[in-house]
């Protein structure tokens, strides 16, 4: 792995979630030991550690001493309160297949607040899309999208059955800065029958906005079920 040395513990924790998304190890699967993914990825002991530690705090795997670590079966949906995370990774990482349904992929432009948002006077052109994100049979996030037409110009042509809006800008566009706020709210009726979620139930939305380019590239409303889903982080080298 040819990287910088602090970021190796990182880029083993990416492999062991690629191996999960790709099914090699499924919900319940004992993954590769310690020892096996040293060898594989000629990497440290301790750096292997701190990858499956980080993985077992946020929920994705379960360690049982003297056997292993294996893939988790039914952790809640969750998302860092300051990390860009794919949704089909993280749906992949619990076991679980992820579809996506596009409810719009359209041009847009811009009203007051999204004026406010991408620093472009009412009436620019975006593109805004709105997609349901799937686990299994459960709708676990709605998401609707608008972003820079300049940044992102093929964001229309491109299918999110078989890939995220997220890992396309990403994919794209470098981030450069980025902003969340979370809020607790009662879902309206529209956003209810997306969800399949009762009138008014709880739901967390994360608003979020990212930079690329020395401007703001996309902003986002990712509303999710309030019963299954949580924010979890860390900050500081916890060792």
């Amino acid at each position: 792995m040819s990287t910088a040395p602090r970021a190796v513990w990182q880029q083993v924790k990416r492999h062991v979630l690629g191996e999960i998304r790709t099914g090699r190890w499924r919900a319940g699967d004992r993954i590769a030991s310690e020892h096996e993914l040293v060898r594989e990825l000629g990497v440290a002991r301790m750096t292997v550690r701190r990858a499956l530690d980080d993985l077992t705090r946020e929920g994705l795997l379960v360690r049982r001493a003297g056997v292993g670590a294996f893939v988790a079966g039914e952790p809640l949906a969750e998302s860092h309160p300051l990390e860009i995370r794919d949704i089909a990774a993280e749906v992949a990482a619990r076991g679980h297949v992820w579809r996506a349904e596009v409810v719009a992929l359209e041009p847009a432009t811009a009203d007051a607040d999204l004026a406010r948002w991408f620093a472009v006077d009412p009436g620019a052109a975006l593109f805004r899309s709105e997609v349901i994100h799937w686990e299994g049979e459960t709708p676990i996030q709605l998401e609707r999208r608008w972003v820079s037409p300049e940044i992102f110009p093929d964001y229309l042509t491109q299918d999110f059955t078989l890939g995220t809006p997220a890992a396309h800008l990403l994919a794209a566009a470098p981030i450069e800065a980025g902003e969340q706020i979370v809020r607790a709210e009662a879902a309206d009726v529209r956003t209810a029958g997306l969800l399949r979620l009762a009138e008014s139930a709880p739901v967390l939305t994360v608003a979020r906005r990212t930079w690329s380019r020395g401007r703001v590239a996309s902003a986002a409303r990712l509303i999710h079920p309030g019963h299954a889903f949580q924010l979890a982080g860390r900050f500081g080298d916890i060792p």
